[in-house]
């Protein structure tokens, strides 16, 4: 059986359909569009919801909340149809699968607010979870790295990097990454600003 794939953390959007021996469909979608006018025509053309799925994997970012919210209502939608499983992984592992021969890898996205989210990868296996920076601290920081990247520009970050969805499909059925906890909620480190 075939897993889906889906990673909408930045502005370039990702979908893929297989396992860990293949993949057999990836799609990118980016550009003026909004994920969540890009991502159904997307799904369609994989064939999704005709295919029987194993289960859903969805990329948690850190990265769009929006987006990533897109990608959750609609793996929750196709999952309860199906009757299968969705589970979340941080999309930084994607960037981490691209760069695994570098020795340590900053991989950073805004976080709004004035600030950065940093996640730390010394090659490709994960050494720091994401946490938050001061914006004002970003090229700092990225100097510590051996390399430094973001989904999106950012200041004192040169190299951009998305996460691919087709990405998590590599990893394996026992990866200590895989977030299981439901419901899956974008990955965001702060208290809601409205009162509870």
């Amino acid at each position: 059986m075939l897993d889906l794939a889906i990673d909408t953390s930045s502005s370039v959007g990702s979908i893929a359909l297989g396992n860990a021996q293949v993949v057999v469909q990836a799609i990118e979608f980016r550009g003026p569009q909004r994920h969540s006018a890009a991502l159904f025509p997307a799904l369609t053309r994989l064939g999704i919801p005709r295919l029987k799925l194993r289960r859903i994997i969805i990329g948690l970012g850190p990265g769009s909340f929006s987006g990533i919210r897109v990608s959750l209502a609609a793996a929750q939608g196709i999952a309860l149809v199906q009757n299968i499983p969705v589970i979340g992984i941080c999309s930084a592992y994607s960037v981490a699968l691209q760069h695994k021969k570098v020795t340590r890898l900053g991989v950073f996205a805004d976080a709004k607010r004035r600030e950065a989210f940093c996640t730390v990868f010394k090659n490709g296996e994960l050494e720091r979870e994401t946490y938050l920076i001061p914006m004002a601290e970003i090229a700092e920081h990225a100097s510590k790295f051996t390399l430094a990247v973001s989904a999106e520009p950012l200041a004192g970050i040169p190299t951009q990097v998305y996460p691919r969805a087709q990405d998590f499909l590599a990893f394996p059925e026992k990866f200590s990454g895989w977030v299981k906890r439901q419901p899956l909620e974008p990955i965001y480190l702060r208290e809601p600003v409205a009162a509870k």
